[in-house]
């Protein structure tokens, strides 16, 4: 099966087409997902020195619901090809172009479907046969409609999605010891090197 056939998939939206100012009386400010949450939440590092502001202020009546981030759906980045299940604190985020909401049905468990689609060799060769650009290639909302699916049944997809789900859990709890371990360490010079010598 296609994922268009089971998945809705909803581009974001061009900004410039629906932005206005804060002087317009009909203007709503919001928070866009911009690639640090979206990095964050996948568990990779974002090394952009220079961040830009995430706020932004549309026209009330053009702010499309299908855009918006939740914690039911997954987001793919265009450019890096990977989706991610967002977690609560970047719910209510609006979408822009280089971002594709996929809302799943409940026969496809989220959990496994992040997985399989960031991690399974059948997805990945499909993905790279579909990247567009030289440069910086991306992935097509078209092509992304095309990609074929083999799911298992939605008990076996719960039980991988579960472990997977804890895999991500232990790793990201490993980097905070590591990170927790070097931060101790640290302290631990700093302290050493302030004591006076006796003379």
């Amino acid at each position: 099966m296609k994922l268009q056939e089971i998945a809705n998939l909803t581009q974001g939206v061009y900004l410039s087409r629906i932005e206005t100012t804060k002087n317009d009386p009909n203007h709503v400010e919001i928070n866009l997902l911009t690639l640090k949450e979206f990095n964050e939440t996948l568990g990779l590092s974002y090394r952009m020195s220079i961040e830009k502001s995430s706020t932004v202020f549309l026209d009330h009546g053009k702010v499309p619901s299908t855009a918006i981030t939740d914690t039911e759906s997954l987001v793919l980045h265009t450019l890096t090809q990977k989706v991610a299940r967002l977690p609560h604190k970047y719910a209510g985020l609006l979408l822009t172009t280089n971002f594709v909401k996929i809302q799943l049905p409940d026969s496809v468990d989220i959990d496994y479907f992040e997985w399989y689609f960031n991690e399974h060799p059948f997805i990945q060769k499909q993905i790279l046969l579909g990247l567009q650009g030289s440069v910086i290639s991306t992935i097509s909302l078209a092509h992304l409609k095309e990609i074929n699916l083999q799911l298992p049944d939605i008990q076996r997809q719960r039980l991988l999605g579960k472990v997977s789900k804890l895999s991500k859990h232990k790793e990201q709890l490993l980097k905070e010891k590591i990170h927790l371990q070097a931060q101790l360490t640290h302290q631990q010079l700093v302290n050493l090197s302030n004591i006076k010598s006796i003379n």
